[in-house]
Protein backbone atom coordinates (compact mmCIF):
# COMPACT_ATOMS: atom_id res chain seq x y z
CA UNK A 1 0.00 0.00 0.00
CA UNK A 2 2.94 2.31 0.68
CA UNK A 3 4.12 1.80 -2.91
CA UNK A 4 0.72 2.89 -4.24
CA UNK A 5 0.72 6.11 -2.23
CA UNK A 6 4.37 6.81 -3.03
CA UNK A 7 3.65 6.35 -6.73
CA UNK A 8 0.61 8.65 -6.65
CA UNK A 9 2.51 11.25 -4.61
CA UNK A 10 5.47 11.21 -7.01
CA UNK A 11 3.19 11.50 -10.06
CA UNK A 12 1.54 14.53 -8.50
CA UNK A 13 4.91 16.03 -7.56
CA UNK A 14 6.23 15.62 -11.10
CA UNK A 15 3.12 17.17 -12.63
CA UNK A 16 3.21 20.12 -10.21
CA UNK A 17 6.95 20.75 -10.48
CA UNK A 18 6.99 20.34 -14.27
CA UNK A 19 3.79 22.26 -15.01
CA UNK A 20 5.70 25.09 -16.71
CA UNK A 21 7.20 22.59 -19.18
CA UNK A 22 3.78 22.25 -20.82
CA UNK A 23 3.57 25.01 -23.41
CA UNK A 24 1.99 25.55 -26.80
CA UNK A 25 5.21 24.14 -28.29
CA UNK A 26 5.48 21.31 -25.76
CA UNK A 27 1.99 20.09 -24.96
CA UNK A 28 3.26 16.92 -23.25
CA UNK A 29 5.91 18.60 -21.10
CA UNK A 30 8.96 16.44 -20.34
CA UNK A 31 7.51 13.62 -22.47
CA UNK A 32 8.32 15.78 -25.51
CA UNK A 33 11.99 15.61 -24.50
CA UNK A 34 11.74 11.85 -23.90
CA UNK A 35 10.37 11.26 -27.39
CA UNK A 36 12.32 13.87 -29.38
CA UNK A 37 14.46 12.31 -32.12
CA UNK A 38 15.80 15.37 -33.96
CA UNK A 39 18.12 18.19 -32.84
CA UNK A 40 15.59 20.75 -34.11
CA UNK A 41 13.01 19.47 -31.63
CA UNK A 42 15.55 19.82 -28.82
CA UNK A 43 16.41 23.37 -29.87
CA UNK A 44 12.75 24.38 -29.71
CA UNK A 45 12.35 22.83 -26.24
CA UNK A 46 15.55 24.35 -24.89
CA UNK A 47 14.56 27.79 -26.22
CA UNK A 48 11.08 27.48 -24.67
CA UNK A 49 11.77 25.91 -21.28
CA UNK A 50 13.46 27.04 -18.11
CA UNK A 51 16.12 24.33 -18.26
CA UNK A 52 16.56 24.31 -14.49
CA UNK A 53 12.90 23.23 -14.20
CA UNK A 54 13.41 20.48 -16.79
CA UNK A 55 16.57 19.29 -15.06
CA UNK A 56 14.87 19.20 -11.65
CA UNK A 57 11.93 17.31 -13.16
CA UNK A 58 14.31 14.65 -14.40
CA UNK A 59 16.00 14.38 -10.99
CA UNK A 60 12.62 14.02 -9.29
CA UNK A 61 11.75 11.35 -11.84
CA UNK A 62 14.49 9.14 -10.37
CA UNK A 63 12.38 8.96 -7.19
CA UNK A 64 9.29 8.25 -9.26
CA UNK A 65 11.10 5.35 -10.93
CA UNK A 66 11.66 3.72 -7.54
CA UNK A 67 8.02 4.19 -6.59
CA UNK A 68 6.43 2.95 -9.81
CA UNK A 69 8.76 -0.02 -10.13
CA UNK A 70 8.00 -1.01 -6.53
CA UNK A 71 4.27 -0.59 -7.11
CA UNK A 72 4.15 -2.50 -10.41
CA UNK A 73 6.42 -5.31 -9.24
CA UNK A 74 4.78 -5.80 -5.85
CA UNK A 75 1.26 -5.56 -7.28
CA UNK A 76 2.07 -8.05 -10.06
CA UNK A 77 3.48 -10.53 -7.59
CA UNK A 78 0.55 -10.07 -5.21
CA UNK A 79 -2.18 -10.59 -7.81
CA UNK A 80 -0.34 -13.42 -9.53
CA UNK A 81 -0.77 -15.55 -6.42
CA UNK A 82 -4.55 -15.14 -6.65
CA UNK A 83 -4.82 -16.79 -10.06
CA UNK A 84 -5.82 -20.45 -10.21
CA UNK A 85 -4.49 -20.60 -13.77
CA UNK A 86 -0.78 -21.48 -13.54
CA UNK A 87 -0.01 -19.59 -16.78
CA UNK A 88 -1.45 -16.35 -15.39
CA UNK A 89 0.58 -16.83 -12.20
CA UNK A 90 3.77 -17.18 -14.22
CA UNK A 91 2.87 -14.18 -16.37
CA UNK A 92 2.39 -12.08 -13.22
CA UNK A 93 5.73 -13.12 -11.76
CA UNK A 94 7.42 -12.45 -15.09
CA UNK A 95 5.78 -9.03 -15.37
CA UNK A 96 7.06 -8.13 -11.92
CA UNK A 97 10.56 -8.49 -13.43
CA UNK A 98 9.46 -6.61 -16.55
CA UNK A 99 8.60 -3.64 -14.29
CA UNK A 100 12.23 -3.62 -13.15
CA UNK A 101 13.39 -3.62 -16.77
CA UNK A 102 11.14 -0.61 -17.42
CA UNK A 103 12.78 1.15 -14.48
CA UNK A 104 16.28 0.42 -15.76
CA UNK A 105 15.32 1.79 -19.18
CA UNK A 106 13.89 4.88 -17.46
CA UNK A 107 17.17 5.44 -15.62
CA UNK A 108 19.06 5.25 -18.91
CA UNK A 109 16.57 7.61 -20.51
CA UNK A 110 16.95 10.12 -17.67
CA UNK A 111 20.74 10.04 -17.85
CA UNK A 112 20.55 10.67 -21.60
CA UNK A 113 18.08 13.53 -21.09
CA UNK A 114 20.38 15.17 -18.53
CA UNK A 115 23.13 15.04 -21.15
CA UNK A 116 20.76 16.47 -23.75
CA UNK A 117 19.83 19.40 -21.51
CA UNK A 118 23.55 20.02 -20.94
CA UNK A 119 23.90 20.30 -24.73
CA UNK A 120 25.74 16.98 -25.10
CA UNK A 121 23.63 15.06 -27.59
CA UNK A 122 23.69 13.52 -31.02
CA UNK A 123 20.97 12.14 -33.25
CA UNK A 124 21.96 8.68 -31.99
CA UNK A 125 21.63 9.67 -28.32
CA UNK A 126 18.24 11.26 -29.03
CA UNK A 127 17.08 8.10 -30.77
CA UNK A 128 18.33 5.99 -27.85
CA UNK A 129 16.38 8.21 -25.44
CA UNK A 130 13.31 7.85 -27.64
CA UNK A 131 13.60 4.05 -27.84
CA UNK A 132 14.26 3.71 -24.10
CA UNK A 133 11.14 5.81 -23.40
CA UNK A 134 8.97 3.99 -25.93
CA UNK A 135 9.96 0.56 -24.66
CA UNK A 136 9.56 1.70 -21.03
CA UNK A 137 6.06 3.05 -21.67
CA UNK A 138 5.10 -0.14 -23.51
CA UNK A 139 6.39 -2.44 -20.76
CA UNK A 140 4.69 -0.41 -18.03
CA UNK A 141 1.43 -0.46 -20.02
CA UNK A 142 1.60 -4.25 -20.37
CA UNK A 143 2.07 -4.62 -16.61
CA UNK A 144 -0.83 -2.23 -15.95
CA UNK A 145 -3.09 -4.19 -18.32
CA UNK A 146 -2.22 -7.40 -16.48
CA UNK A 147 -3.05 -5.70 -13.18
CA UNK A 148 -6.38 -4.41 -14.49
CA UNK A 149 -7.28 -7.89 -15.70
CA UNK A 150 -6.07 -9.49 -12.46
CA UNK A 151 -7.69 -7.21 -9.89
CA UNK A 152 -11.22 -8.62 -10.34
CA UNK A 153 -9.79 -12.16 -10.16
CA UNK A 154 -7.83 -11.19 -7.06
CA UNK A 155 -10.92 -9.75 -5.35
CA UNK A 156 -13.07 -12.76 -6.31
CA UNK A 157 -10.48 -15.29 -5.08
CA UNK A 158 -9.82 -13.43 -1.81
CA UNK A 159 -13.41 -13.67 -0.55
CA UNK A 160 -13.88 -16.32 2.18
Amino acid sequence: MVAVFACIFMMAALRWQGASLKTSVSTRGIVDLELATQPGQITVLMDTWDLSVAKMNIWIDFLFIVSYVAFLALASEAVSSKWKNQGMKIIGLTLARVAVVAGVLDIGENLLMLQTIAGNFTVVSLQMTHYFATIKFTLAAIVLIYLLISIPVSIRNTKP
